[in-house]
Parts: C-alpha cells; structure tokens; sequence
C-alpha cells in the first residue's frame, strides 16, 4: 500500500500546534500561566511569522512540489 510522502505532516502539524500555543487557543488550562503569558511575549512575533511558513512549507512536502 502506497501511502504517499507523509513526511510533509511533521511541519504542518508542527506549525499549527506553534500558531495555537502563540495564539492563546492552547493550552486550555496551563499549570503555570504566568511562565506562558512571559513565553509569548517572548517568542510570539517570531513564532507568528515562522509557523504559517511551516505549514505551507509541509503542504508543499504533501504534495511532492519539493
């Protein structure tokens, strides 16, 4: 059975899981909030930035463009 290159679903589920940590949409119930809240403030601009990137970079992966 052929299932294809299915390497490409690493980064985009990668960058999906970033863009949901940045964006506030995970975790629902953090242990320590003010350690996540510092992370974001941190790294969020970047992250926002490189995350799309990723995704688009496994949708590519998935379709054999590279």
């Amino acid at each position: 059975m052929n299932w294809g290159n299915l390497e490409g679903l690493i980064p985009l589920l990668g960058g999906i899981y970033a863009y949901l940590l940045v964006t506030g949409v995970l975790p629902k119930n953090p242990k320590n909030p003010e350690k996540l809240q510092k992370w974001r403030q941190k790294y969020g601009r970047i992250i926002k930035i490189l995350s799309p990137i990723l995704v688009v970079y496994g949708i590519l992966q998935l379709l054999d463009i590279l």
